[in-house]
């Protein structure tokens, strides 16, 4: 478990899990923490999040998590909300898919799974606020994290320079391809940034079927700014799903094989002075 001291906030615990250290036997010992992943045995799973939960040191029944449609919905969670996706069923609710999760609530954990996706968690120091964010390239396109930004000031007040971000594991721009449909959609989205010629690289590859590398860590960053998040609140720990084999599951690279890892953000209730020792 990688646990963020980015945040330097008692009352905020947040961090990323990898891939070793759970009971799921594919590959040995693999803490995979999608229930879709691994759909003939909940219990590993379950395990799984036990697991990652003591070493975050944040209560299991706390961890609270919505079906991820790659898409751009944001959810505020309440204590009616709590447990949900991980130790209670999915409310009704849920049917269309959050991507986007914010919450001012103490005693709550936001959580998204992640196997190449970008995950980004957010902490307002001043409205006490928290927010946990997958972004997937359609989530990207669709500035999923700017959109979380904008909910955290429409619900809590938030000022957005005030909001803290991290930018967890996710595929890395010379291992994330596209064709140029996708690369269309980046551009019309980002085309008035200075940036869209750094964030992407191409063509390469077949002349027959080219593809570009994309930046995604990078225009979430980008989209991050300009709604507002300040670059020295921002936070990016640039490690790669993708080439570093040992430590995350990828997609990409393994495909229905691969399990997935989780990003976590939880607000400590007064007197909780649980595990909050930073790796990163």
């Amino acid at each position: 478990m990688i646990i963020y001291g980015f945040f330097n906030d008692s009352r905020v615990t947040a961090g990323f899990s990898e891939r070793s250290g759970g009971v799921s036997p594919k590959p040995v010992n693999a803490l995979n923490l999608s229930f879709t992943r691994e759909p003939e045995s909940r219990d590993n799973v379950l395990e799984n999040h036990r697991i990652a939960a003591a070493q975050l040191g944040v209560p299991l029944e706390s961890v609270t998590r919505m079906p991820q449609l790659h898409g751009a919905n944001i959810l505020r969670v309440t204590q009616e909300l709590r447990g949900c996706g991980v130790t209670k069923p999915f409310p009704p609710e849920a049917a269309g898919g959050f991507d986007g999760l914010i919450t001012n609530e103490p005693g709550i954990t936001l959580s998204t799974t992640h196997a190449d996706c970008t995950p980004v968690l957010m902490w307002d120091p001043v409205k006490c606020a928290a927010a946990a964010v997958h972004s997937g390239w359609k989530g990207t396109c669709l500035k999923i994290a700017a959109r979380a930004v904008e909910r955290m000031h429409e619900e809590f007040g938030s000022d957005p320079a005030d909001i803290k971000a991290v930018i967890g594991p996710a595929i890395s721009k010379n291992r994330f391809e596209v064709r140029a449909d996708v690369l269309g959609e980046f551009r019309k989205v980002f085309r008035d940034s200075d940036a869209f010629e750094t964030l992407t690289d191409g063509p390469c590859g077949d002349a027959g079927d080219p593809k570009w590398h994309v930046d995604m860590r990078g225009f979430v960053k980008l989209a991050l700014r300009e709604a507002g998040v300040t670059e020295a609140n921002i936070f990016d720990d640039a490690l790669c799903t993708y080439t570093l084999e040992d430590r995350f599951f990828s997609h990409r690279r393994d495909g229905a094989r691969s399990g997935a890892m989780a990003s976590f953000i939880y607000i400590r209730p007064d007197g909780d002075n649980g595990s909050r020792g930073a790796r990163t």
